[in-house]
């Protein structure tokens, strides 16, 4: 089973980055910066992680 990044868990959500961003109280620009690797998923904030899965309705496993 192919591993879902976050960015493949935003988009079958059908969610922009703004929407994620508002929905998780993360900064876009962040969302962003994982989304595209500037961010490695192992040096996610843990809260940032927290407030991302819930906001996908998914494990913070999930996005790491």
């Amino acid at each position: 089973k192919k591993k879902m990044g976050l960015r493949e868990k935003r988009l079958e959500k059908g969610l922009t980055l703004q929407q994620l961003a508002e929905l998780s109280g993360v900064h876009y620009v962040k969302i962003h910066q994982i989304e595209t690797g500037k961010i490695k998923p192992e040096n996610i904030a843990l809260k940032n992680a927290i407030k991302l899965a819930k906001a996908l309705d998914c494990s913070v496993e999930d996005l790491l």
